[in-house]
């Protein structure tokens, strides 16, 4: 896999892209800023599930209602995460692809996108407020927080490692 990994950075720095990426200097930080804003509207939206979900905030919406409202922020967030990690990727792609670290954040970060949709699963059940989530879904409220802070930590890492 790393081979695969060297030589997709190799191919990724002969881009006209990067060579973009690389010389303008307005490109990373904006960028950078896109994406930091994106990460706080999912962690943001996916706190206040937890929260619900713990029975700790929002409890006079149903867990349903909340799901209903944060999913398309929590989408939009996703995707704009996407794009501009994408970019970022191709401004440094050795920085990244080829870092532990960075694919550590990856890896949890489809563990948060599994959790996520099973939490938001069993939220989409419960239609009234006076109803709360079983164990199952309060377990994923807490591995969703956690892997949310591991995401971000890994994310911030990335620069030391």
């Amino acid at each position: 896999m790393n081979d695969w990994l060297e030589g997709l950075t190799a191919w990724l720095e002969t881009t006209r892209l990067h060579v973009t990426v690389q010389t303008v200097e307005w490109v990373v930080p904006a960028v950078q800023t896109v994406h930091i804003l994106a990460i706080a509207a999912v962690f943001g939206s996916s706190l206040v599930l937890a929260l619900r979900t713990l029975g700790l905030a929002g409890t006079d919406w149903a867990p349903a209602r909340w799901s209903g409202q944060l999913r398309n922020w929590i989408v939009t967030g996703l995707v704009v995460l996407l794009l501009s990690g994408a970019l970022l990727i191709v401004g440094e792609p050795g920085r990244s692809l080829l870092n532990f670290t960075y694919q550590l954040k990856m890896l949890l970060l489809v563990g948060a996108i599994a959790v996520l949709a099973g939490m938001l699963r069993g939220m989409g059940r419960l239609d009234r407020p006076e109803l709360n989530a079983g164990g199952a879904v309060r377990l994923l409220a807490v591995v969703l927080i956690l892997l949310w802070l591991a995401i971000i930590a890994c994310g911030r890492w990335i620069a030391y490692s």
